[in-house]
């Protein structure tokens, strides 16, 4: 059975599109190596930097704490907002709850520390700050406890 010319040509054309697709997914799978390789120096340079000097006072929780600290622990213990943690750096990690949600973002607490008491003026500014924030949601929790009620 001999093919004709059109079957010929779509043929041809199978074959290149099923071509670029195996080129698009290698370059793909390529990135992707490339920017774990990128996230593993990263990491082995966060938790490998120099240890902090001594004067540095550590809060209870932060006595035996690991060496990063994630953006949502960030924002809510340091009390930083999400712009000052767009200047730090940090390691993107696979999602543990779920692999296909964004990847989460891990900070270096020292870091993440220095920046916190300077933007509240030192240690007691951000318990201070964090203090605040805490009787702020008490106050909101309270009156819309005080609004189920009516």
């Amino acid at each position: 059975m001999e093919l004709t010319e059109e079957q010929r040509e779509r043929i041809r054309k199978n074959r290149e599109r099923a071509m670029e697709l195996k080129r698009k997914r290698m370059e793909k799978e390529e990135e992707e190596k490339k920017k774990k390789e990128e996230n593993k120096r990263k990491m082995a340079r966060l938790c490998t930097t120099e240890p902090e000097e001594d004067n540095v006072e550590l809060e209870e929780f932060e006595v035996k704490a690991s060496l990063l600290v994630s953006k949502k622990e960030a924002m809510q213990t340091y009390c930083l907002p999400e712009g000052t943690l767009q200047v730090c750096d940090y390691v993107e990690k696979q999602n543990p709850h779920h692999k296909g949600w964004t990847p989460m973002k891990l900070y270096q607490r020292a870091e993440i520390r220095r920046r916190a008491r300077k933007r509240f003026g030192g240690l007691p500014g951000l318990i201070a700050e964090r203090n605040r924030r805490a009787d702020n949601r008490l106050k909101k929790d309270l009156e819309q406890a005080k609004n189920i009620f009516n």
